[in-house]
């Protein structure tokens, strides 16, 4: 299957070279040069399920980025409240200042910001590949979603760095203290 794959690859990377648009492949058109047996409607057919592939995932990908942005504006509206809030609330002297927890709700909502922005530009990208078979907007679909991921999964390693730090700090300090 790989095999196959490479090759459609080549044979999409020459009807480009030769002037044609990813459209006339995934559109059902023949691409320049290839014949018309069992193995082009082959291709067509995986070409068009990829095509389906996307069609179907836009509406989520829209609705995860749109769910992101409310997120953003609660968090952004929360930490504005506990900054507003302190003086309105009668709190002990003893407890952190509100104020902090507000600024760093506000600061954490940026990292909600920037995946939303990603799948947007990711749904938008979709949305323009599939009104006018453009391969360049393709590109950048596939180049948001790339982005998108990389966040994530950089996220995802900077957390689990901070949790076994935070359970290494919650084992050792208290054990510290004890030989004090």
């Amino acid at each position: 299957m790989r095999k196959y794959l490479k090759q459609k690859m080549l044979e999409i990377q020459r009807g480009l070279q030769k002037g044609g648009d990813m459209g006339e492949f995934i559109m059902g058109q023949d691409a320049p040069g290839a014949s018309t047996d069992a193995h082009v409607d082959k291709n067509k057919a995986i070409l068009n399920y990829m095509v389906n592939s996307l069609r179907a995932t836009r509406p989520w990908t829209r609705l995860l980025s749109i769910l992101g942005f409310i997120g953003v504006a609660f968090s952004i509206l929360a930490g504005i409240g506990m900054i507003v809030g302190r003086s309105l609330i009668p709190i002990s002297d003893k407890a952190p200042p509100m104020a902090y927890l507000g600024i760093f709700y506000i600061l954490t909502s940026v990292f909600y910001l920037v995946p939303s922005i990603w799948l947007s530009k990711y749904s938008s990208a979709i949305s323009s590949f599939l009104k006018e078979s453009d391969s360049i907007q393709l590109a950048k679909a596939i180049a948001y979603q790339k982005s998108f991921w990389k966040f994530v999964g950089i996220t995802a390693l900077v957390l689990i760095v901070i949790i076994v730090l935070g359970i290494i700090a919650a084992i050792l300090i208290p054990t510290l203290l004890l030989f004090r």
